[in-house]
């Protein structure tokens, strides 16, 4: 393990050099072809979003990347139209409304249809509800209408082996949801205002999104689990189908929408990842890119080693001190 971070350490220093040695964004771009691609004819675009929902961006399919390539798509004329493919259980309440806000935006512009696989729970629902049409297969695990916040009381686990929490703080309800202590009514109360305004904003999204009555959707919206069968029933879904299903309807309406030929091809493709997305997946951490657009070599190499060697740090320390859990639009099943 100790290697393989070390061997990554090499590579990141090896792309810094080369940055310092004058190769631009520009020519790296260029050398992977990124530009001839834009400059393509009419197409659609495929976009895959995978596994829970974060800020973090670990990879081309997080929700991070996602939100910002739907950014960008809304600014590429040549894309006609995006086939969305969505398999995640849900995630953080911040991130699921980014990415549901980029899809409502994008959807002005041009067809989104979204094509559900494993699953399209909780937020992975939240952001397929923007979308123009969506699809899912019959067995697909989708709805999970709901928030959830939840932690551990390890008191009593700490009595039996003689451990105190001691707590220093500025207010009442700054150490709220602190697992060394029981929930007091007001807290509980306190909790239960916060999840209850988040879930009213899920849900009307959800029905603004999906053009449904605000009513039923609450009536639906209780956190149960729905196959993609239920879900066509009830009206969270258009269609039951297959991806492909989902690309020929999706080739359709942005025929129709943009006036094209029918015996136009419109063939789907995936665009490369720029640079500083190449970037931010060798390194696994989003934060490390303006750290090499910013600071010194000294300073540069010194968090990368902190990173990728684990070594501590006044940064690392106060995070891993942080124990307030997330508000996670996130089937309870998963965690």
């Amino acid at each position: 393990m100790q290697l393989n971070r070390i061997i990554a350490l090499v590579l990141v220093v090896v792309c810094f050099a080369a940055a310092a040695l004058g190769i631009t964004r520009r020519q790296t771009e260029e050398s992977i072809d990124l530009t001839a691609f834009r400059n393509k004819g009419d197409r659609l675009e495929l976009v895959t979003l995978s596994g829970a929902i974060s800020g973090s961006s670990s990879s081309s399919t997080s929700a991070k990347a996602v939100w910002e390539r739907l950014i960008e798509l809304r600014s590429e004329d040549r894309v006609r139209g995006v086939l969305l493919s969505i398999n995640s259980p849900g995630g953080t309440v911040g991130m699921s409304k980014e990415v549901y806000a980029a899809v409502r935006e994008l959807r002005e512009l041009k067809p989104v249809v979204v094509t559900m696989l494993d699953q399209a729970a909780s937020g992975g629902y939240y952001i397929a509800s923007a979308a123009t049409k969506i699809y899912a297969n019959a067995g697909t695990l989708t709805g999970s209408i709901g928030v959830i916040l939840s932690g551990f009381n390890v008191k009593e686990l700490f009595n039996k082996v003689g451990i105190e929490s001691q707590t220093i703080k500025t207010g009442p309800y700054k150490d709220i949801f602190s697992p060394f202590k029981q929930i007091s009514d007001p807290e509980r109360e306190l909790l239960q205002e916060l999840l209850q305004s988040t879930y009213q904003e899920f849900v009307s999204d959800v029905a603004d999104g999906r053009k449904m009555d605000l009513e039923v959707v609450k009536k639906l919206a209780d956190g149960r689990i729905y196959t993609g069968s239920q879900a066509k029933a009830n009206g969270l879904v258009d269609e039951i189908g297959t991806s492909e299903d989902a690309l020929d309807d999706l080739r359709g309406m942005a025929r129709k929408q943009f006036s094209l030929p029918t015996n136009q091809k419109l063939p789907l493709e995936r665009t490369p990842a720029s640079f500083d997305r190449l970037l931010d997946q060798l390194t696994g951490n989003s934060n490390v890119l303006p750290e090499l657009r910013s600071s010194s070599v000294s300073q540069t190499l010194d968090g990368l080693l902190q990173r990728f060697l684990k070594l501590p740090s006044q940064e690392s320390s106060r995070e891993l001190s942080n124990l307030d859990p997330p508000i996670l639009l996130m089937p309870s099943w998963y965690q």
